[in-house]
């Protein structure tokens, strides 16, 4: 395999640590600020990204075709993500900016993902980033959704 990946088993690892470190990340965030908005935020990304590394560890037959029909269901990009600029994670950010963070790690992860997929010489394992790739897709698009209709952006 050409991107470094020489077995299925070394692509979930790969995933599961994405998941734990965005995990840690939004614990943090949580962890460190006094906002009564922002921190259950936070614990709730937290809580998915531990979701999707607990669906990684128990990937079967079953879960790969949820993750096939996920990569026929193409989502809307609101284009957010991509036009607001970057903030940095701070315990007492503003609600607006806690999300442009969340929306713009999320399409990174879903960029990732993406060029996994494409560059993957096997396509059982294209077909994994690509299902990962839309997944993270749908969380920015939710993320996207909420600022829009909290900021009218």
């Amino acid at each position: 395999m050409e991107n470094g990946f020489k077995t299925f088993a070394e692509v979930i690892s790969f995933a599961v640590m994405r998941e734990e470190e965005s995990h840690e990340f939004y614990r943090d965030l949580a962890e460190k600020t006094d906002d009564p908005f922002l921190k259950p935020l936070f614990m709730d990304f937290a809580k998915e990204e531990l979701q999707h590394k607990k669906m990684l560890l128990t990937i079967d037959a079953e879960a790969l075709e949820n993750m096939f029909e996920k990569i026929v269901t193409k989502q809307n990009d609101l284009g957010i993500a991509k036009k607001e600029e970057n903030v940095k994670p701070d315990p007492q950010m503003a609600f607006g900016d806690a999300l442009i963070l969340a929306m713009k790690r999320e399409d990174k992860s879903f960029e990732l993902y993406s060029l996994l997929a494409e560059i993957s010489e096997n396509d059982d394992l294209s077909i994994l980033f690509l299902g990962l790739a839309r997944e993270e897709e749908q969380h920015k698009m939710r993320i996207e959704k909420t600022y829009k209709s909290l900021f009218g952006q």
